[in-house]
């Protein structure tokens, strides 16, 4: 068996002039440098979810889903664990996050999720956070104890626009893929070893 895992790195925001793809592009790439991961980077604003949620494309029913969430669907299915990177709005996560957790079940039960959260106060984020910790349960999916979080990250930024946190943030990543991989392998062998049974 091969030690990597599939790794879904989620962008969690899809509004005009997000910051949300630095981030995951940042973790993405020390996520492929760590060995551990094959890494697939997952933009909510690429996979066009349909707003209306249409009997067809409920996770409760036996209907051919819509093109765009089966082809979601996949890469959920085929991830052993997920990083979710969200900003903070309005003390939560973004809809468009909610709405991509909401269409799926079964994709993410019994795998692992790191948050990495941003926000424009010195929080960084953490109620973002702390809302996808009480969300994520409930679809049998546990998020790691180690986060990274960027506060108040507009201020943070040298004469060449680039954002200057990500390399003093390198050894808290390291420290938080590894529990991932951990998790992540964990769950892999006890989902191949033993189906989940049913939550009904």
């Amino acid at each position: 068996m091969s030690d990597k895992l599939h790794l879904g790195v989620i962008i969690g925001s899809t509004r005009e002039g997000r910051w949300a793809p630095a981030p995951a592009n940042w973790i993405a790439g020390v996520a492929a440098e760590h060995g551990g991961f094959d890494v697939d980077l997952i933009d909510l604003l690429d996979a066009d979810l349909p707003q209306h949620l249409a009997e067809h494309d409920m996770w409760s029913t036996d209907s051919d889903r819509s093109a765009p969430v089966a082809a979601l669907a996949d890469r959920l299915d085929r991830a052993d664990a997920f990083v979710v990177v969200s900003g903070e709005y309005n003390m939560s996560i973004p809809a468009s996050l909610k709405h991509a957790i909401d269409f799926y079940m079964n994709e993410w039960a019994a795998k692992p999720v790191a948050l990495v959260t941003y926000g424009g106060k010195l929080s960084g984020g953490q109620n973002a956070a702390q809302h996808l910790r009480q969300i994520f349960p409930e679809l049998r999916t546990l998020t790691i104890r180690n986060s990274i979080s960027f506060p108040r990250f507009y201020q943070h930024f040298d004469e060449r626009g680039e954002f200057t946190k990500f390399d003093e943030n390198g050894p808290a990543a390291k420290t938080l893929l590894d529990e991932l991989h951990w998790w992540g392998r964990a769950l892999a062998n006890a989902r191949a070893a033993t189906p989940m049974p049913s939550p009904y």
